[in-house]
C-alpha cells in the first residue's frame, strides 16, 4: 500500500502523539501497571528529547505524515560535514508498508545532493539494521548496544 508521505515540524500538540509512538516501542513494559508504564515512557521520551537537542542543537524535528496522518517522527540533524539520522519511529500499523525505506531514500538524496555523509546508530538486535543493509549502509564501529552505520554519497567524475 503506497500513501502519500510528508513532513511537518513537531508542535506544542504533538506531545500525546509522540508519547503514545514511544510506547508503541517499549513492549517490554507492557507488564506494567498502566500509571506506572505512562510515567515510565513519559521519562523516557523526556531524557531522551533532552538529549537529543543538547548533542544535536540544529536537530530537525519532524511529525511523519501518511495520507495526513500522523504516522510516526523522524529527527534528523545536519552539520556542515554530516547528515545524522537521529532517529526514526513509526507507530505499529504502519511499519512493514515500505515507509522507513522512503524516508531513508529521501535522506540518501539529500546526503547525495549535499555531497555529506549519512550516519545513523541502531540497536544491535533491532530489524532496522536490515533495512539499513539493503539500502547501502556500511557497519562502523559498536559500542556494545548498538552499531554505528554510515552510507556515502556516490561522487561523479566531472
Amino acid at each position: 500500500m503506497s500513501s502519500h508521505l510528508t513532513l511537518r515540524p513537531v508542535e506544542a500538540g504533538d506531545h500525546a502523539f509522540l508519547l503514545a509512538l514511544v510506547d508503541s516501542t517499549r513492549g517490554d513494559l507492557a507488564v506494567l501497571d498502566h500509571s506506572v508504564k505512562a510515567m515510565l515512557v513519559r521519562l523516557q521520551y523526556e531524557a531522551q528529547l533532552t538529549d537529543y537537542r543538547r548533542r544535536f542543537p540544529y536537530m530537525e524535528e519532524s511529525v511523519v505524515l501518511a495520507d495526513g496522518v500522523a504516522a510516526g517522527r523522524l529527527y534528523v540533524a545536519c552539520s556542515h560535514d554530516e547528515i545524522r539520522l537521529v532517529d526514526i519511529s513509526l507507530l505499529p500499523g504502519f511499519r512493514g508498508q515500505g515507509i522507513g525505506y522512503r524516508l531513508l531514500a529521501r535522506l540518501q538524496d539529500r546526503s547525495q545532493r549535499a555531497g555529506l555523509p549519512l550516519h545513523l546508530h541502531v540497536l544491535q538486535d533491532n530489524p532496522a539494521g536490515a533495512l539499513y543493509r539493503r539500502l547501502g549502509f556500511q557497519p562502523g564501529e559498536t559500542d556494545g548496544l548498538y552499531i554505528a552505520m554510515e552510507w556515502h554519497p556516490i561522487l561523479l567524475k566531472e
